[in-house]
């Protein structure tokens, strides 16, 4: 008797399928084949006029950008700066959804006669939001007028020091607000209590583009100038993991098609660097390689040369500054890797926290720490918080899983913190070490609360299960209709069962880190299909040849040339998790 395959601790739920007559009256009214129509169906659009607008996102269907609270102060206030030739400093955070955000900004300004200049603070000099540092340079510097992007929300004593200095503030924000809200001249953030405005997650940059929408109108100017900006939006889109619903997905839809109809000279000298030779194709293509690279200077240097890449208009000097933006990427790496081998190696000499992995190093990269966390959820599937201990301060970041809202969670510990702020997902905060083991208990606590009690554990939601006779580049192309993927808009993910590797797996990339395996289907003779698993190398010694197992997986275009012959194009499948087959636990026995 052979021992059981463990594969995979993940539970696989399968979404209720659609009732067949639903499925068949939306092929016939929108003229859809039944896979798209089925998953349509599965994720609540039903209505023919309702789909066709998912389909065909159009800019005409976004919300005026007026009906956002305090917009008509804002625009009103920067349409009189611009006229008066007042000086005016676009202040943005650092990360991908900041640098975007004032580049767009400070693009725009300038083209319609704007005195400009930026200002990115220092990720660990002056840390995330408005700093007292960045209104005393505006003060200094005889700025009248500061817009703050992607951050402001609940940066009070600033925006107080601001005010007194004479400076107007304009918030262009979407972190979720406190009860009060800042001294500011104008607060634009959908998620106000008091804000009208009927799609509420916007990404920063997306709010920062309202503004300019605005501003437009004021000014007279024509829609198509604005439009031409939303490929920065959908950039922060992409990597600020913002829903792709409603207006998140109608922007970086028309995004999408604007980088890959021009890229700005930053853009494309980012990708020569990269030695990327075509434009992102997806979101997920800027999550994973344009999002990196330009929150990579943030990380390691400071984010004020990406806004400057991303501004400049001479290829020549944009070559230089992407070459010199991609060896500060490969530092992360390197510094990313080594911090997270570390972080595993004190969590294993530590007792198993039951709901959350928290882990601190003395002077660990803050650059890092938020990788580092989303790292060791691969590793031990729960909420993650990495610090790095300062002089007695911890600082760093958290990343959460499926189920627990970690924002939420540290609101509980707020007396224990000294700052904290994010997303459900994601979240920076800092402590005095003397706190620690208090925050731990109650974080876990928190945690607990959430999911009831039940240790989390990964969920694959799958769509459907197929046969692999339905797998076929052209099945690949009916699902590109229902892109741009990301939150909220899932990549669609199958299940095939009862497949067997018809060859030894292969272990690729570095270290051997990632898993390649070819499967097909006895009873289906003439079809075999390669499988990539990302971060599942360990696996291979488990999976022998002629190996009965079950895939979740989503579908991927592989374009490759073989030596001497022109591009060939295959399908992929891109494995999210791998079970034993029914078969081979009856084998086993």
């Amino acid at each position: 008797m052979t021992t059981p395959l463990q594969l995979s601790n993940s539970s696989w739920i399968v979404k209720e399928q659609p009732n067949p007559d639903a499925v068949a009256q939306l092929m016939q009214n929108a003229g859809l084949t039944h896979l798209v129509a089925s998953l349509l169906i599965q994720r609540g659009f039903e209505e023919q006029e309702d789909v066709l607008g998912f389909l065909n996102p159009a800019l005409s269907a976004m919300h005026h950008s007026l009906l956002m609270k305090d917009m008509k102060e804002a625009v009103t206030r920067l349409h009189q700066a611009i006229e008066d030739e007042e000086r005016i400093l676009v202040y943005g955070d650092y990360d991908v959804d900041g640098t975007t955000a004032v580049t767009m900004v400070a693009s725009y300004l300038e083209g319609v006669g704007g005195q400009v200049e930026t200002y990115i603070p220092h990720r660990y000099d002056e840390g995330y939001g408005v700093s007292l540092e960045g209104v005393q340079f505006a003060s200094e510097n005889r700025f009248s007028l500061m817009i703050a992007l992607d951050c402001g929300t609940k940066d009070f004593e600033p925006l107080q020091d601001a005010a007194e200095r004479g400076i107007d503030v304009i918030v262009c924000d979407h972190h979720l607000p406190e009860e009060n809200l800042p001294a500011a001249f104008a607060v634009l953030n959908p998620k106000r209590r008091d804000c009208p405005y009927p799609f509420k997650e916007l990404s920063g940059c997306g709010v920062a583009f309202k503004l300019l929408q605005s501003l437009a109108y004021s000014m007279d100017l024509p829609e198509s100038g604005i439009y031409e900006e939303l490929d920065l939006v959908a950039i922060s889109i992409g990597a600020d993991l913002v829903e792709l619903k409603g207006e998140n997905r109608i922007m970086a839809s028309q995004g999408m098609r604007q980088l890959r109809k021009r890229q700005r000279p930053g853009i494309l000298a980012l990708m020569r660097a990269a030695d990327i030779h075509q434009a992102p194709q997806t979101i997920r293509d800027i999550s994973f390689t344009l999002g990196p690279r330009i929150n990579a200077a943030g990380r390691m240097d400071h984010a004020q040369r990406v806004v400057d890449l991303l501004m400049e208009k001479s290829d020549v000097r944009a070559s230089e500054m992407a070459r010199e933006i991609e060896e500060m990427n490969h530092q992360r790496r390197e510094v990313d890797e080594m911090t997270t081998a570390e972080a595993l190696m004190k969590l294993e000499k530590t007792p198993e926290e039951p709901f959350c992995n928290i882990v601190y190093g003395t002077d660990w990269h803050r650059g890092v720490v938020g990788i580092v966390a989303s790292r060791i959820i691969e590793h031990r599937y729960r909420p993650s918080v990495v610090l790095s201990e300062e002089n007695g301060v911890l600082i760093g970041s958290a990343r959460s899983v499926d189920g627990v809202d970690i924002h939420q969670a540290l609101e509980t510990c707020e007396d224990l913190l000294i700052q904290f702020g994010g997303h459900t997902m994601a979240a920076g905060l800092s402590l005095d070490l003397k706190h620690l083991e208090a925050f731990k208990e109650r974080l876990n606590e928190a945690v607990k609360t959430q999911l009831n009690g039940m240790p989390p554990r990964p969920i694959i939601r799958c769509d459907r299960e197929v046969h692999i006779s339905e797998l076929s580049l052209e099945a690949l192309k009916e699902l590109e209709q229902l892109e741009p993927f990301g939150p909220g808009n899932a990549t669609p993910v199958f299940i095939l069962r009862n497949v067997v590797s018809v060859r030894p797996p292969r272990t690729i990339g570095n270290q051997g880190r990632h898993l390649k395996i070819t499967i097909c289907d006895p009873e289906f003779e003439g079809v075999a299909i390669d499988a990539i698993g990302w971060n599942m190398g360990e696996l291979a010694p488990q999976i022998k040849q002629n190996t009965w197992i079950d895939l979740a997986f989503t579908l991927v275009k592989n374009t490759w040339k073989p030596r001497g012959w022109q591009n060939r194009t295959e399908l992929n499948l891109h494995l999210r998790a791998i079970q034993p087959s029914a078969s081979a636990v009856t084998d086993a026995r």
